[in-house]
């Protein structure tokens, strides 16, 4: 297996910013920019696709030079950005690439409440504007650079609390077996970029060492633990900073891995919007 010779990997959606020039916008969601020496990757479009555009153009990003719009999962605040036009023009034509389960019917019992969380665009609507390959299976988008597939369960526990999706059976909890993530394989190892990581990222990170047959380099994206106790999230970034060299946590991971991984700068990856690896 051939390593990606990667030129950049930029946040461009993200709950913060992580610079003052240019200015740049966040939200609650997440985006990446992946580019290598043979291929242009959009990870997810964010939430609204507004600080995607805006970020992107302040960048020198072109977006409508993109090989691949991945998409890590089917919630609205990592594909909304697909229901804004502006940006939908751009990506339009291109070789979309998720799970199979993306299409699900998503929800999210807020404040008691069933809201709809899931993809902006029906199937029809998706097949008519893009490229589809929906895989459970990984696959080799480019040299080194892996979409994850059906991310296998090691017995770690995986972030779910609160989602549904309707099934043949009715509305039943929703284990996102559509949640992927990227492996991209460098030099110093795989590096691994997640949206939400509700598979949990220690079932992703030994997922991506099965996958690539090689060490962790790097995690880089959404955890998944802003909800859950300080002792467990104490518990989880031990055992990614046994295995994982550099670790830079964004979106929904929470504050608390944040100033765990933050206090060795040696370790950390500023993930907010503008920054990467």
């Amino acid at each position: 297996m051939g390593s990606a010779k990667t030129r950049m990997l930029t946040v461009l959606s993200d709950n913060f910013s992580s610079t003052i020039i240019p200015p740049l916008l966040g939200e609650w969601g997440f985006s990446a920019y992946l580019e290598t020496e043979d291929v242009k990757i959009l990870y997810d479009v964010g939430n609204s696709g507004i600080p995607v555009l805006h970020n992107a153009e302040k960048l020198g990003i072109r977006l409508e030079q993109v090989d691949y719009v991945v998409l890590s999962h089917g919630h609205l605040d990592h594909t909304g950005g697909l229901g804004n036009s502006k940006l939908l023009r751009k990506l339009e034509g291109k070789v979309l690439v998720a799970h199979p389960s993306i299409f699900e019917k998503k929800f999210l019992n807020w404040s008691g409440k069933l809201q709809y969380i899931g993809l902006p665009l029906t199937v029809d609507e998706m097949e008519r504007k893009f490229h589809l390959i929906l895989t459970k299976k990984p696959v080799e988008l480019s040299k080194g650079v892996y979409f994850s597939g059906e991310v296998k369960r090691y017995g770690y526990d995986e972030y779910v609390s609160g989602l549904f999706k309707v099934s043949n059976d009715g509305v039943v909890e929703d284990h996102m077996s559509d949640d992927a993530a990227l492996y991209v394989k460098t030099g110093e190892g795989t590096v691994i970029l997640t949206g939400c990581g509700h598979s949990g990222i220690l079932n992703i990170m030994n997922h991506a060492k099965e996958v690539m047959n090689d060490k962790i380099y790097a995690a880089i994206g959404g955890f998944h633990l802003l909800s859950s106790s300080r002792d467990h999230v104490e518990k989880v970034t031990t055992e990614l900073m046994n295995n994982v060299t550099k670790i830079g946590p964004a979106h929904c991971s929470g504050n608390v891995i944040k100033s765990i991984v933050g206090s060795d700068s040696k370790r950390w990856i500023d993930a907010g919007v503008g920054k990467g690896l």
